[in-house]
């Protein structure tokens, strides 16, 4: 992991609740749903614009993480900077994204908004205070435990099953 993903990382979490005060909400929203699934189930990721004039490039990434993740528009995670959209006005329709997260777990969601061009990994650059989506995605269950109790008695009866064709034919072959 390079020192400028690590800075940036520690800056997210050491002053996110300045930067929270600091800065202004983005011209964007951002919402997950549903935001608790299973292993393997799709989420809706929305980005709804909110208004105002430019045009802005978002980056979804993988908050509060010892490494840096990028989500492309792609659904594939990215340790480089790679923008979910690029150039997009701060108004007209939503941007959606079917997505079957990966891997399960708390996967914290940060949409972040720079100016066309910027530089996400240049937090002093931020205009706006990342917004937040919390996203579950259960493991899998672990396979059942074998029932002894149902099984060995099976396990028992096909086994003396088996004793008796094989003891029980021998006088009858000659």
């Amino acid at each position: 992991m390079s020192l400028r993903i690590a800075l940036l990382l520690a800056t997210l979490v050491l002053t996110g609740l300045r930067a929270e005060a600091a800065l202004p909400a983005p011209p964007f929203a951002l919402a997950v749903s549903p935001a608790h699934i299973a292993a393997g189930e799709a989420v809706l990721v929305r980005i709804t614009p909110t208004g105002g004039p430019g045009e802005f490039d978002l980056y979804l990434m993988w908050a509060l993480a010892p490494e840096a993740a990028f989500l492309t528009p792609e659904g594939a995670w990215s340790p480089r900077p790679v923008a979910f959209r690029a150039a997009a006005a701060a108004t007209g329709p939503p941007i959606t994204l079917r997505w079957v997260p990966s891997p399960p777990g708390e996967i914290p969601l940060a949409l972040v908004v720079v100016p066309r061009g910027g530089d996400p990994m240049d937090r002093f650059a931020w205009e706006f205070r990342p917004v937040l989506a919390p996203l579950r995605a259960q493991a899998p269950a672990p396979p059942a435990a074998l029932q002894w109790r149902v099984l060995g008695p099976l396990a028992i009866a096909t086994l003396l099953a088996c004793a008796v064709v094989l003891l029980g034919g021998r006088p009858f072959l000659g």
